[in-house]
Formats: structure tokens, sequence, C-alpha cells
């Protein structure tokens, strides 16, 4: 598997020409797909790396196994900026959102099995965050098992 970055017209195919045609009679709201686009890019990347994951190195792709999570998120929020298309909001394309957001959420976890990306063919060196609390300890030590004084961290 590789890491792919999706463009706008990946997202369009999504869509029946009927939709998009309708899609483009109320072309007001239509300029911000690349912005909506960009923004879960950023999220998703976000919550890869939360997980612990590896990113690569060029800021916008992401692995192949969640691109079908992007353009569900994508296009859900996407459709609901436009006013008057309550027809194209349809359950289905509701539920693909809800559970891309929770594979996402599965993802960012820090749980032992949370399902892992793939990873890239050149990582980024940037570390992930941990959830490890690093505490420090001042004293002298007396005993070659322990502090005599703890003090405050």
């Amino acid at each position: 598997m590789a890491w792919t970055t999706i463009s706008v017209n990946d997202v369009l195919a999504e869509f029946s020409p009927e939709e998009q045609a309708a899609l483009s009679n109320v072309q007001a709201n239509g300029g911000n797909l690349q912005t909506i686009l960009t923004k879960v890019v950023a999220k998703v990347r976000s919550q890869i790396k939360a997980g612990g994951n590896q990113l690569d190195q060029t800021g916008a792709s992401i692995p192949d196994s969640l691109v079908e999570e992007v353009i569900s998120i994508t296009r859900w929020r996407w459709l609901l900026s436009f006013p008057g298309v309550e027809g194209l909001q349809t359950k289905e394309r509701k539920a693909a959102y809800d559970e891309a957001v929770e594979t996402l959420k599965e993802i960012s976890s820090n749980k032992p099995d949370r399902p892992r990306v793939e990873l890239p063919a050149v990582p980024d060196s940037t570390p992930a965050p941990v959830s490890s609390v690093a505490v420090a300890r001042t004293g002298r030590c007396v005993r070659p098992r322990g502090f005599d004084k703890i003090g405050s961290t």
C-alpha cells in the first residue's frame, strides 16, 4: 500500500452526473471544496500522528487505506455547506461519514489494539505525541533503592 494525495476531482467522482449538475446550479459555495478537503486531510493526518503512526514528508498525502474515509468526510461536510441540497444529504452518505469518523477515532486512540496504518515510503522524523507522564524527582539519594525526600514536580 502507498500514500496518496487526494484531489477535488477524487471527491467529485463520488457524485453521479445528475448530482454534479445539481451542485453546479448552486455553485456559489462550490469553491470551498478545496478548503474543506485541505482541512479534512490535515485532521486525518493529525489523528494518524496522535495514534503513534508515522506520517510521510509531503504533508498532504494519506494512506491508501484511509482514502474512502477522507472522501466520505469531505463529501458530507461539503454537502452541508450548500443551501437547499438536502436531497443529496442521504442517510447512506451520513452513515459513511459517521463510520469514517469512528474509524479515525479508533486510529487516534492510545489503545494497544488500535488499528494501524501502513508506513510511508519516506517517513517524517517528527516524533508522535506520547500519553505517558514524566515525573521529575528532587532530593538526594541516600539509599540505593530510593530517595530520602521526594520533591514536587
